[in-house]
């Protein structure tokens, strides 16, 4: 997920381009938690390249070509008898991510948590432990949640 860094070095990026940013700047230094009020301000002047990521498989579940977006978000349900869904759930995520088209490369893999899946299917690969990975799902799942609310 996008950490308080990388907040305020898209504030900085908008307050150099005379949006005034102030508060937002003030709430992310002095917050213990990311801002979701932060990120609105940014996404409203400057697309988040994750949360466009996460519309498009959402827009693909509900086209009906892919079933990625649902089973994230049924990860707690799905996944507890299923490790099969967990593994090509992951798989197929990392998959999108490798092929979506961003802005800034190395900063969308860092938000959508590329590093991240990829040392959990090794975890799995290496160890069959699919703790990890069910963790990642959950979180990704949270992620979603709060980049929605900020839309």
């Amino acid at each position: 997920m996008i950490a308080k860094s990388d907040i305020i070095l898209l504030l900085t990026e908008l307050q150099n381009k005379g949006i005034d940013v102030k508060n937002e700047m003030n709430l992310v230094l002095t917050s213990q938690t990311i801002p979701l009020e932060a990120l609105k301000k940014i996404n409203d002047n400057r697309s988040l390249d994750v949360l466009q990521f996460y519309e498009k498989i959402r827009k693909s579940y509900n086209n009906k070509r892919s079933k990625l977006y649902i089973n994230i978000m049924r990860s707690d349900e799905n996944t507890i008898g299923d490790p099969k869904t967990i593994v090509t759930t992951l798989s197929a995520l990392l998959n999108q991510i490798l092929q979506y088209k961003p802005e800034d490369i190395a900063l969308f893999y860092k938000h959508a948590r590329a590093n991240e899946i990829v040392k959990v299917l090794e975890i799995y690969f290496n160890t069959y432990n699919l703790e990890p990975a069910r963790k990642l799902l959950e979180i990704t799942k949270a992620d979603i949640k709060a980049l929605d609310m900020i839309k």
